[in-house]
């Protein structure tokens, strides 16, 4: 089955069509003459058009497929009246056409305009306002383009594919150090063409983890989150699919290839051993330990070390984060960071850099060998800790911040998932918990994020015993309705657990 149309003339009178139909066949599309003399069928489906004459010929056009949308959890999800494909268009003028049933039944176009310098796509991209026989758009250069159609919202994104890069924890720039999910390295253009296109690179360094493929340096486009991004596998390549999984350390070439209908394959030839890393993440299971920490009657004060959470490596920083409610008062509750639960590797006021966001964090280095931290009287609360080093171990940092628990998310009271919105919980007087008090809640995903960020949040069971999911699962409510919500934790911060009671 084609995806081209070949001269199909139509013309755009107020108030509707003149539709052009021809024979059908057995598969319901339409036989378009072809310019040697033969004959092809289209199938029916919504098309992106070239136009000629007046904006009354069509020149060419390509079939736009069925596209899903970034939903809960990053999961690919399906959206009425969306569309998208990868399409190579030459320079000119465009609409949207759809055929039915062997006639072209409707023609759209719209206002466009070129925006630019707006978050991720500084690079700009071509959004028209779409409506029923509306005007022609452009397109400015020929090259490889997304065209995104969102019925919904009488919107389309024109968006150039001015790079491939492929990204994740697999992708390191050197031995050590991963950009992670947060920087591409990009590929060159090899070639472009309507036959297909291929995008390259060399000497990448690969290890044993997850990548995938995005353009232009950015995840999704529009306010529902179209991707831009391919995942699943190297040979069936799906938009927004999951990550990929190398197996092996080396050093790669990596090629992405377009064909003529929009689909991807991509092809890795490993040439080389990669340098070995020496620097190893797990073996520095940062916890916090002191008087001034909580949990069981075991576990708080000096009974027992709470880890932190090692997070991953983002442009060369590895990071480990917890959340921990803090006892204040410098008489008796201190507290200090060690690994695996011995003095051998530890963290102290006199050796370690140190950032306090809270205003409240004091140290004794001075009176003291090794130091301690300590909050200030009357200051008790949820401390947000973040450990970093950007040398491999060589030297460290400690961000100290208050901590805010805020529900965010489409099925939250929020209603969406952007940074920034959260909602904030208000802390029990148990130095262990905290409630949202009532909310109106859907059956559609959410979760709880510290202040504001995506960096340390939770999902997963509203049991109130269950111990929630770090940075995965969503929680997800049976039936729709206003709910009180709490957070809380019994050891000290080391795991949390959740519950909703319907108001």
């Amino acid at each position: 089955m084609k995806n081209v149309l070949k001269s199909l003339s139509f013309l755009m009178v107020l108030g509707g069509l003149i539709f052009i139909s021809s024979c059908g066949d057995d598969d319901g599309g339409i036989i378009i003459d072809d310019d040697g003399g033969g004959s092809f069928t289209v199938a029916d489906g919504f098309y992106i058009a070239g136009v000629s004459g007046s904006d009354t010929t069509i020149a060419n056009a390509y079939l736009l497929a069925d596209a899903q949308v970034e939903g809960d959890g990053f999961a690919p999800t399906p959206r009425d009246e969306h569309k998208a494909s990868y399409i190579y268009l030459s320079s000119g003028s465009y609409i949207f056409a759809e055929v039915d049933e062997q006639n072209i039944v409707s023609v759209e176009g719209g206002a466009s305009a070129v925006v630019d310098s707006v978050g991720a796509w500084a690079e700009g991209y071509t959004y028209v306002e779409v409506e029923s026989n509306g005007a022609s758009f452009s397109v400015s250069e020929d090259g490889v383009y997304h065209v995104i159609y969102d019925g919904q919202n009488d919107e389309a994104f024109i968006v150039r594919v001015n790079s491939w890069g492929v990204i994740g924890g697999a992708v390191y720039e050197s031995a050590c150090v991963s950009n992670g999910f947060n920087a591409d390295v990009d590929l060159e253009t090899v070639s472009e063409s309507a036959e297909g296109s291929t995008w390259s690179g060399t000497g990448i360094i690969l290890r044993d983890d997850q990548f995938k493929f995005r353009y232009n340096n950015s995840w999704t486009i529009g306010e529902y989150k179209s991707f831009t991004n391919l995942g699943e596998s190297l040979t069936v390549m799906v938009p927004g699919g999951a990550n990929i999984q190398n197996a092996e350390d080396g050093i790669y070439d990596i090629t992405l290839a377009m064909d003529a209908d929009g689909a991807f394959s991509a092809t890795l030839t490993r040439t080389g051993d990669a340098e070995e890393c020496t620097f190893d993440p797990d073996n520095f299971p940062w916890g916090i330990i002191g008087s001034g920490t909580q949990g069981t009657e075991t576990t708080a004060g000096w009974g027992d070390d709470k880890d932190l959470i090692y997070v991953g490596q983002n442009e060369g920083v590895d990071t480990w984060l917890g959340v921990f409610p803090i006892a204040g008062g410098t008489a008796d509750n201190e507290f200090k960071f060690r690994t695996d639960g011995t003095w051998a590797t530890k963290l102290i006021p006199n050796s370690t850099t140190y950032t306090d966001n809270t205003g409240n964090i004091t140290d004794n280095a001075d009176s003291n060998g090794d130091g301690s931290w300590f909050l200030a009287d009357g200051a008790s609360g949820f401390i947000y800790v973040k450990i970093t080093t950007s040398d491999q171990g060589g030297s460290w940092n400690i961000e100290f911040s208050d901590a805010e628990f805020q529900v965010i998310g489409e099925g939250s009271p929020v209603g969406n998932w952007e940074a920034g919105n959260g909602i904030a919980m208000t802390y029990n007087d148990d130095l262990a918990s905290a409630t949202l008090a009532s909310g109106s809640y859907t059956t559609a995903g959410w979760k709880i994020f510290v202040n504001q960020s995506f960096d340390y949040n939770v999902g997963g069971s509203l049991d109130g015993t269950t111990a929630l999911e770090f940075n995965n699962s969503t929680f997800n409510l049976d039936a729709a309705g206003d709910y009180s919500v709490t957070i809380s934790t019994a050891d000290g911060g080391v795991t949390y657990t959740a519950s909703a009671t319907q108001n």
